[in-house]
């Protein structure tokens, strides 16, 4: 009774309640099964019984009726599968970046010292399950054989991105101008303008980093249709020095990935765009004298 107490106290009441309704429901259908037999009063005297009176079909049929055992049942079955829905996790992810210098090969990647294999390949974006709870994994890349070694705490739908190498960050781009022809731009006292599409940049290469939701890892990852009201972004690897500042990083991804680049001349990006968090430090005079800058370069560029 004390463990029962104990398993409790430390955070298992679902659990508890669960086995106490299947101790209860089990011990109700045996005695529906099993119903003891009460001799009458004269038998018990040394007298002859009476005969039972005949039962009427109605009777019978009642008596016999399977209707309490499979309600008995049912309920059991649903108490159970309501106690392992509610334990099911399902654990989350990490996903790793291939340096491309060995093609074909995968990462060596141990949770724990076991090791795991991976459960998506497109491209070079190989993604791995992981149980919840906390873990330490280790990572070793064939292409440019270093290993690196990780501490995560896992929850249900965790996803964390892992740097093959100390130096390689990240930076998030936003794709909805570059890929869906919605423009990027930062709109204060009624005016428009237009910003680098970087949304953010993670420098921190010794811990694990969890991947925003609307974020992609590779190109042909991303939605073929942006999402109604939302946004889609990608995770692009980049020399931590080149990810310094949002205008150095953008000038960095637009010279590693050319498609990248191609669409940003498309949709009219130029060197004089602000960063987001130049725009921030605008008072209005310079932001409408930059709304009306952009505005007259786009009229230039837009044949008649």
């Amino acid at each position: 009774m004390v463990r029962f107490i104990r398993f409790i106290v430390d955070g298992n009441g679902l659990e508890a309640l669960g086995i106490l309704l299947l101790v209860l429901l089990v011990r109700w259908v045996f005695s529906l099964i099993i119903a003891p037999k009460t001799p009458d009063s004269d038998t018990l005297l040394g007298g002859n019984a009476p005969p039972p009176p005949a039962l009427t079909p109605e009777l019978a049929e009642t008596s016999s009726s399977p209707v309490p055992m499979l309600l008995g049942i049912g309920i059991l079955v649903v108490v159970v599968g309501s106690i392992l829905i509610i334990n099911f996790d399902s654990g989350g992810r990490l996903h790793v970046i291939a340096s491309g210098k060995a093609p074909g090969r995968e990462f060596d990647l141990r949770v724990d010292t076991n090791p795991v294999e991976p459960v998506l390949l497109v491209g070079q974006h190989h993604a791995y399950p992981i149980s919840s709870g906390p873990h330490e994994v280790h990572l070793f890349d064939p292409g440019i054989g270093i290993s690196r070694f990780f501490r995560v705490d896992i929850q249900e739908g965790d996803a964390f991105m892992l740097s093959v190498h100390s130096d390689t960050c990240a930076v998030q781009i936003d794709m909805s101008p570059l890929t869906y022809g919605r423009p990027t731009r930062r709109q204060r006292s009624g005016i428009d303008v237009r910003t680098l599409p970087v949304v953010a940049r993670f420098t921190d290469t010794k811990s694990p980093l969890r991947i925003p939701e609307d974020a992609a890892l590779s190109f042909n990852e991303l939605p073929e249709k942006l999402p109604q009201g939302g946004t889609a972004s990608i995770l692009l690897p980049l020399p931590c020095a080149q990810a310094q500042d949002d205008r150095s990083s953008w000038a960095a991804v637009r010279t590693i990935f050319p498609g990248l680049d191609d669409a940003a001349r498309r949709v009219g990006y130029t060197d004089e765009d602000p960063t987001r968090d130049e725009v921030s430090t605008m008072d209005n005079a310079q932001l409408l004298e930059l709304h009306e800058r952009q505005g007259a370069a786009l009229a230039r560029e837009t044949p008649p």
